[in-house]
């Protein structure tokens, strides 16, 4: 009987140890995701605010992936890069 009890206690344990071994292999990708998709919504916060105050001077940057990840990563020397192209080509 008390060979069954620390057999039970032995699987509980390695699962304890499992599951927290499973935790830490994910949470540096799942950190990595939050931190991309912040950077994403903060990217789209610039394009709306350089689309606020460009609508006073009838321009307009339209939000794609591609720009919001521009501005997301760059953040506002990324903005810049993207009105200057804009302007230019």
């Amino acid at each position: 009987m008390s060979n069954n009890i620390i057999a039970q206690i032995a699987v509980v344990a390695v699962a304890i140890l499992m599951l927290y071994v499973g935790i830490k292999i994910l949470a540096a990708p799942i950190k990595g995701i939050l931190k991309f998709l912040l950077h994403a919504g903060a990217g789209i916060l610039f394009l709306i605010l350089v689309n606020l105050v460009g609508g006073f001077f009838n321009f307009y940057l339209p939000i794609t992936w591609p720009r919001v990840l521009v501005a997301g990563i760059a953040g506002i020397p990324g903005i810049a890069l993207l009105i200057l192209l804009k302007i230019f080509f």
